[in-house]
């Protein structure tokens, strides 16, 4: 569940072993997200860093930008918050991330969330709108993989670091968007920073519909078992907070 040439054989369809292993990542995942925000008033991060990352110059991110731009104001500054959020978190963890593969993994995450396909995973779609882009700036195709594999990747509930790091922290910096997880962990004034340069619009409403209509388009997928079941009634819980 966590490569580009995964979702191109199954489409997100999900056997039964990995339905099994999707839902002890959720399980792990919301233990984890209950304890962070139970303990966030004593465990808050008191860290005095808050440095935001410069956008990368690269050829392929600025085919990303031109790409992501596409997607409407709501996705594209979801994605930049993405970057910021995931960006911070790999530096709290102290854990090395190249800097162009995280940027464009998070403007194009959730773009293949825009075209409807019945009976086909949107993180393929996204990750084919990756491949694109690195195509495009004449990037090496074995990169261009890496960060295809680490968008299909982000959308596995409970993904661990070492499966794959990119995709980690498009995962980090989503959630932290979506949900406030691991805010705790953040810089002061970080979420702050982020909303502040690349507002959220409707973000919420707007990824709910999208992700619903995808959990109805592949039944057996990711998103079939994330939209309606505890998840999502954790994130909603989290948000009003």
């Amino acid at each position: 569940m966590a490569s580009y040439e995964w979702v191109c054989e199954t489409n997100g369809v999900l056997t039964r072993a990995e339905r099994s292993a999707v839902r002890a990542g959720m399980r792990t995942f919301i233990l984890a997200a209950v304890a962070g925000f139970i303990t966030w008033p004593v465990n808050r991060s008191r860290s005095t860093e808050n440095t935001l990352p410069a956008v990368p110059g690269t050829p392929v991110a600025r085919a990303a930008i031109e790409t992501a731009k596409k997607q409407g104001a709501t996705l594209l500054f979801h994605g930049y918050r993405t970057w910021l959020l995931g960006t911070a978190l790999s530096q709290v963890d102290q854990v090395g991330v190249d800097s162009e593969l995280l940027f464009v993994t998070s403007l194009l995450h959730d773009s293949g969330m825009l075209v409807s396909v019945p009976g086909e995973d949107f993180t393929r779609r996204s990750a084919e709108n990756v491949l694109d882009v690195f195509d495009r700036a004449g990037a090496p195709r074995r990169r261009a993989l890496e960060a295809a594999d680490a968008v299909v990747a982000h959308a596995t509930p409970g993904l661990d670091r070492s499966v794959d790091t990119i995709g980690y922290y498009v995962q980090c910096g989503a959630m932290a968007d979506l949900a406030g997880i691991r805010r705790w962990d953040l810089p002061p004034g970080a979420m702050r920073h982020a909303h502040d340069r690349y507002p959220s619009h409707d973000i919420h409403r707007t990824l709910s519909a999208l992700a619903r209509r995808n959990a109805e388009e592949v039944p057996g997928s990711r998103m079939s078992l994330l939209v309606p079941k505890a998840l999502g009634r954790a994130i909603r819980l989290a948000l009003n907070i």
